[in-house]
């Protein structure tokens, strides 16, 4: 996709620097309204709006909070509505395009994968990254960026990230989905299955450890669980969605015939193989 190719109304989200950029879906406008369907559903499997261990910061904390990877800017406004006498920055790789903010929330232009990003050393109390394994290039070093933008002791880095279903080994019924993946999208790729070593990424950067907790979850509405199958079915829609948008973009980019990759992907979250996923949470901190 070009700029010339962008649907009407989202030229100005698809910049040069989204285009370089390994992430493999475009900020469309129907792309923002799919983040935020999935930011709703994630947190419901957390159980909580923002963070499940931010509730020893009182509401009237004047906080430094920089939300990494923004999207479509919901979780940044929101914390910035609950904690008023905080300050939030969030940052993404195009114009976050989110129309309700309140005023101590600022978005700006970053790219994650390009440090030094233009914040200042030990500015942050808070740092909330989630979701956005699929633009990270080198983890080791990205977490580092954020481990010189905390402050030391206090702050906390949060992380969030998510597992698809892997892909199983030698199945016919998803070699060709596997095969394009792999060749297109290089290390952005490797990433999908990572979400559990992130605490091992923080330790090789020099942060400390102080929560980590793992969210089983379901692709689907196959659990026997009312609860269960209603989030999994939530889940598997935008997820679904999400897959889809990523087979057409490689295969408009490699010129390949959609249909049978959009078949595999049928085949890939299929109910009759249980998928199934893993939200991890990791907080950390620079202990000097």
């Amino acid at each position: 996709m070009t700029l010339e190719d962008a649907p009407a109304g989202d030229a100005s989200l698809v910049t040069d620097l989204v285009l370089r950029s390994p992430y493999p879906l475009l900020p469309t406008s129907d792309e923002i309204e799919r983040i935020e369907f999935q930011h709703s559903v994630v947190s419901q499997i957390l159980g909580c709006r923002f963070l499940p261990t931010i509730g020893h910061f009182d509401i009237h904390s004047r906080l430094r909070i920089l939300d990494c990877g923004s999207g479509s800017g919901t979780w940044a406004s929101e914390i910035g509505f609950a904690l008023p006498e905080s300050t939030v920055t969030g940052f993404d790789i195009f114009d976050v395009p989110c129309k309700f903010k309140p005023a101590n929330v600022d978005f700006v232009v970053a790219d994650a994968n390009d440090p030094p990003m233009p914040f200042a050393d030990y500015t942050y109390d808070i740092i909330h990254s989630r979701l956005i394994l699929l633009g990270i290039t080198n983890w080791v070093r990205y977490i580092s960026e954020l481990k010189r933008l905390v402050k030391p002791n206090t702050g906390e880095i949060h992380m969030i990230e998510i597992t698809a279903p892997p892909l199983p080994a030698g199945d016919d019924d998803t070699k060709m989905i596997r095969d394009l993946l792999d060749a297109s999208l290089g290390q952005a790729n490797i990433s999908i299955f990572m979400a559990s070593k992130l605490s091992d990424y923080c330790r090789a950067a020099g942060l400390t450890i102080t929560h980590e907790k793992m969210y089983p979850f379901a692709y689907g509405d196959w659990p026997e669980d009312p609860e269960q199958s209603r989030v999994g079915g939530l889940m598997l829609s935008c997820t679904m969605e999400g897959v889809q948008k990523i087979a057409m973009r490689l295969c408009e980019t490699k010129g390949y015939d959609s249909k049978p990759y959009m078949a595999q992907v049928a085949a890939y979250l299929d109910q009759k193989r249980k998928p199934a996923g893993e939200i991890w949470y990791v907080v950390a901190k620079k202990m000097e």
